[in-house]
């Protein structure tokens, strides 16, 4: 096959997506090279989320995850450029309203058990509404973040971080109360 009609089945398979998103979610806004692995039926957006440029949405549904997998994202949400969620395996990641990240936030559900490349843990990831995470951040599995909070970029979350707090650092502490 050629070059040109693997790229022209290419950008119909894209348009296709697009459209589909578009009719599940008339509100949403999705821009271009964003790539979302799983089934469909394992994302939930609220009202008006926003997911940009080239990120990636693991939604599971493989058997590496146990076939589970579920995103919620609610309304007036942003998915800046470059994120990576991963929300495989049972319980995901249930992200609140208002939520804001930075590019290159990466929030992950599951992840390889050391000395078992074939094992996996799965922990839920569940951030409160009003919750603004900026570049770069690492979001580990297993954390809530309570409404409200703020962590600074490039931090690395392994820990609950509680309403109305800004945290920093590798791995990310306590730094003052939301004013």
């Amino acid at each position: 096959m050629s070059s040109f009609i693997r790229f022209l089945k290419s950008s119909w398979n894209v348009f296709r997506f697009h459209n589909t998103l578009k009719q599940k979610y008339p509100t949403c806004s999705f821009e271009d090279s964003i790539n979302i692995k799983g089934p469909l039926a394992n994302l939930i957006l609220g009202k008006n989320v926003q997911i940009q440029f080239n990120s990636v949405l693991h939604l599971g549904g493989m058997s590496w995850c146990q076939n589970k997998g579920k995103l919620e994202i609610g309304d007036h949400s942003c998915i800046s450029p470059h994120c990576v969620i991963y929300a495989a395996g049972p319980g995901g990641v249930i992200i609140g309203n208002h939520f804001d990240c930075g590019p290159g936030v990466k929030i992950f559900s599951s992840q390889t058990v050391k000395n078992h490349l074939d094992s996996y843990l799965f922990k839920s990831v569940v951030i409160g509404n009003n919750v603004t995470l900026y570049a770069n951040v690492i979001i580990s599995p297993g954390v809530k973040i309570g409404d409200n909070s703020i962590v600074y970029a490039g931090s690395v979350v392994t820990n609950d971080i509680p309403p109305n707090s800004v945290y920093a650092g590798v791995p990310a502490k306590y730094i003052k109360s939301v004013e």
